[in-house]
């Protein structure tokens, strides 16, 4: 890879991290300023590629950190006179609401003397909302708060709800419809919202639950209507990234379109697959693994048409920086975002040397699938036990007996939406191979993680030994793939010293 490149992502990544983690104020930035200046004299002076190479870094840090600084981080002013009263707000819904088992989440934004934030509303699942409309809100206004979810870790969930812009949250909220949509940005993202929601409604009319959720969550997104019981048991077994619309399920409909389009010509079908793909990922409320996923096909349809050759690596640094660019406060304060991006890395790096170790199966599919599957379990290890402290021993046996399968079950779970929308009485009939399928599924992980220390949870551990543990894995990465001097041949001509 580039190296200018390289160090400009790199650059710009740890600008971001430190203007997240730490007291970075525009002192600093200017200062970091001074230095970049200082190098790119040297370079002119000296014409010498380090001073070159720590001139872009600073100005990548330099921009990373500005990029962060501009980002609000709290409540406006305006706002926080009504923090612990009973308030009425009116507002319009920005985002898809969040359907929970007996609640949904409404994100709300607001205005009050010039100033706008937004308000995450939990209320009763009546009366329905729909992005876009103009609702009403009554209720207990308060700021978010960190929380514990096990001893000794604590999340940041006053943060993980300010990357999104939310400062306020009202809990147990009375909501009324005032309004509906109006405008065509919101019409737009309207549609795509409503289209989901619809192909939920339709699954459920093709398929018994917990089928009907997991369908949903396999083409959508959304883990919510599993249930408690049964979304403990994914966790526990280490399934739940096919429910919540990793890159791994974006892929396969990236896959699955430009096959469909392969009747066209290159060029067209690459650009009929990007708008399909990008359609898809809004529509299925543009989490952060699902937008990763998108621009990195998009990318490989682009190097498809063009007939330029695909990077991996670039391009998950390229939608890596696009996504920070828009959002930098993803890159700390966003889970999803950050085992995506190592999932993806561990699939980059990993997968080809842990099928040097499956050379005995014979099937290539499965050989791929198994890599695969080992390389990007192995990588997101450290962070997830930092995060959550779960150690699933199940995990690894569990997706290697489901992953194979999810691809024909997004297909026929398709399948049983289409008819649960058009053919409503035959639906369930059509819907049996999803049925068959996600039954297995279901009972994969239900056994699996009801085996006897089938999981268990670690203690609280220093962030320092996540970086100790990805050094480590590095290492590995760059003894193993480091190329190694092929062995002469028998027949080959042997020079002795006398």
């Amino acid at each position: 890879m580039n190296q200018g490149l390289l160090t400009s992502v790199v650059g710009f990544f740890a600008g971001i991290l430190a203007a997240s983690l730490v007291l970075v104020g525009w002192s600093t930035v200017a200062f970091a300023t001074l230095l970049a200046v200082v190098f790119g004299v040297f370079w002119f002076w000296k014409r010498q590629p380090i001073y070159f190479i720590s001139c872009l870094c600073f100005v990548a840090v330099v921009f990373g950190m500005a990029r962060t600084l501009l980002v609000p981080t709290e409540l406006p002013e305006a706002f926080q006179p009504l923090i612990h009263t009973q308030v009425e707000l009116i507002g319009v819904v920005v985002a898809d609401p969040d359907l929970r088992e007996e609640t949904q989440r409404i994100t709300i934004q607001i205005e009050r003397e010039g100033e706008k934030t937004k308000v995450l509303a939990v209320a009763p699942l009546y009366p329905e909302i729909s992005y876009g409309d103009t609702v009403r809100a009554y209720g207990l206004l308060e700021e978010p708060e960190p929380f514990a979810p096990t001893e000794g870790r604590v999340f940041r969930y006053d943060k993980f709800l300010a990357k999104d812009g939310v400062f306020a949250i009202m809990q147990k909220a009375s909501l009324e419809v005032v309004a509906s949509r109006e405008g065509v940005s919101r019409h737009l993202f309207g549609f795509f919202s409503d289209i989901k929601q619809r192909g939920v409604q339709a699954l459920a009319l093709a398929l018994p639950e917990p089928q009907a959720s997991l369908a949903a969550g396999l083409l959508v997104g959304g883990k919510q209507g599993l249930g408690s019981s049964l979304l403990e048991d994914f966790i526990r077994s280490g399934l739940v990234h096919i429910v919540v619309l990793s890159g791994y399920n974006v892929m396969i409909v990236a896959e699955f379109v430009l096959r469909a389009f392969a009747f066209l010509p290159r060029r067209y079908a690459s650009v009929f697959a990007a708008l399909t793909i990008t359609a898809f990922v809004f529509a299925a409320g543009a989490g952060a693994a699902s937008v990763r996923a998108g621009i990195m096909a998009s990318i490989a349809l682009y190097g498809r048409a063009s007939g330029k050759k695909y990077d991996a690596l670039r391009a998950l640094l390229f939608a890596a920086a696009l996504m920070l660019l828009w959002n930098p406060l993803t890159l700390v304060y966003d889970p999803g975002f950050q085992l995506s991006f190592i999932a993806t890395l561990g699939l980059i790096f990993g997968t080809p040397l842990v099928e040097r170790w499956l050379l005995f199966v014979q099937n290539s599919f499965l050989r791929d699938m198994a890599s695969a599957t080992i390389a990007a379990q192995i990588s997101v290890l450290p962070l997830l036990l930092y995060q959550n402290g779960l150690f699933s021993v199940v995990a690894l046996p569990a997706n290697l007996l489901v992953l194979p399968l999810v691809p024909f079950a997004m297909l026929f779970s398709a399948l049983a939406g289409v008819a649960g929308l058009l053919l409503p009485a035959f639906a369930p009939v059509i819907a049996l191979p999803a049925y068959a399928l996600l039954s297995y599924m279901t009972w994969i992980v239900e056994k699996a993680a009801s085996l006897p220390l089938a999981a268990f949870s670690l203690p609280a551990f220093p962030f320092w030994l996540t970086l100790v543990a990805y050094a480590g894995l590095w290492y590995v990465v760059y003894r193993f793939s480091k190329p190694t001097k092929p062995p002469l041949p028998l027949s080959a001509p042997q020079r002795h010293s006398s």
